[in-house]
């Protein structure tokens, strides 16, 4: 089967996993000259007529003052297509990175510094181009390289998204190619005749990234099975099981202990614990307290940057309602101070935070919130 027919159904694959693309969008498509981004704007063509969506497509490029870097060919590929070629001559960000390079003592430029600013110059063009999506060619490979790259460096687990909203920007970022194999990429330019032109930085081929790359390969060489595993890992969600799945951390000096949950069969427990008939807001971090393995309590909390509010503190009884209060606060100020941290309560507990200094407290109609960054070592002698 030729590749362009593979890469246009896996395109559609991702459209239907994601909603990518809708009608009436226009769209600024990241080109750099690679085979990648020649592949994806080809495709992306053939994908709107295919596929009855009425979307523009806006190719633009950047220039980021890279040595030997002369796009008039890769200019005059495009005005023959019929399509003009958007250069945003950004010649000073190879000034910026040889700076840092310099100042960080790097063997080589610093490419996330790249990466950040190349996101930031497209979103304005996008911008300029009344586009209401940008588009990059980020393929299934580099979804797996990015995974092991920030397992490595990162200690997270965790790859880009196939589709996110940029709130600042205002812009819808998406990546059609997701589903896509790099080496149906290189099948797809041999076997359309589509040119490609050569990046000029001086990092080109010497990455982290890049080591990663002949890794896997040798990894799919010995493992073959391995090669689709890892796309069908990214997505299986009802598979995943890691030590967080598994938190069940004690509140200090109690018998109680507590989890984090997010899934479906806690949400139902919740509501029947809370006599209420619909599922909790998603938006909110969901803590059950368990005692005995019975559910005990449930708490609410909204994180807004470094401010904490406990929103809803729902327990059995209430005899230690302190020493749980100040678990959750001191748990929060050892990671993120400095902070602001709130508890919402009714009168009838409020009464029982006799112990806990607090900084201020405000009425909320039936109920009150009362704001606290006083140092938790203070209060734990108190508790003492």
């Amino acid at each position: 089967m030729k590749a362009l027919r593979i890469i246009l159904a896996s395109i559609k694959r991702a459209d239907n996993d994601f909603n990518l693309f809708k009608n009436n969008t226009s769209i600024c498509v990241g080109i750099s000259g690679g085979k990648d981004s020649m592949a994806l704007f080809y495709c992306l063509n053939l994908y709107k007529r295919y596929s009855n969506l009425n979307f523009k497509i806006y190719p633009m490029i950047i220039n980021l003052g890279f040595p030997n870097n002369d796009l008039n060919n890769i200019k005059n590929y495009f005005a023959s297509l019929g399509y003009n070629l958007h250069v945003e001559n950004c010649e000073q960000v190879y000034q910026i990175l040889k700076i840092q390079q310099k100042r960080q003592k790097l063997d080589r430029l610093p490419c996330s510094i790249c990466s950040k600013m190349k996101k930031a110059i497209i979103n304005k063009v996008a911008e300029k181009l009344n586009c209401d999506h940008v588009s990059f060619a980020h393929h299934k490979d580099d979804a797996i390289e990015t995974l092991i790259l920030n397992e490595i460096y990162g200690g997270r687990i965790a790859t880009f998204s196939p589709k996110m909203y940029l709130t600042n920007a205002k812009m819808t970022f998406i990546r059609p190619f997701i589903y896509v194999s790099e080496k149906d990429i290189q099948r797809l330019i041999r076997e359309e005749n589509i040119p490609v032109f050569p990046s000029t930085c001086p990092n080109d081929k010497h990455t982290e990234r890049e080591n990663i790359k002949n890794l896997l390969n040798k990894i799919y060489k010995d493992y073959p099975t391995c090669e689709n595993n890892f796309l069908t890992m990214l997505n299986n969600h009802s598979k995943l099981d890691l030590f967080f799945n598994h938190f069940e951390r004690k509140i200090a000096g109690t018998n109680y202990f507590y989890k984090e949950v997010n899934d479906i069969d806690s949400f139902i427990d919740e509501m029947h614990f809370l006599k209420r008939k619909n599922l909790p807001k998603k938006e909110l971090k969901h803590i059950h307290i368990y005692k005995n393995n019975s559910l005990f309590g449930v708490l609410n909390i909204l994180e807004n940057n470094r401010k904490f509010t406990i929103n809803l503190l729902k327990l059995r009884n209430y005899s230690e309602i302190e020493k749980i209060f100040f678990h959750f606060y001191n748990d929060y100020f050892s990671k993120y101070n400095p902070l602001e941290f709130e508890i919402i309560l009714t009168s009838e507990v409020l009464k029982l935070i006799v112990n806990i200094p607090y900084n201020y407290i405000k009425k909320l109609g039936a109920k009150h919130l009362i704001s606290i960054t006083i140092n938790p070592a203070k209060i734990s002698k108190i508790l003492k």
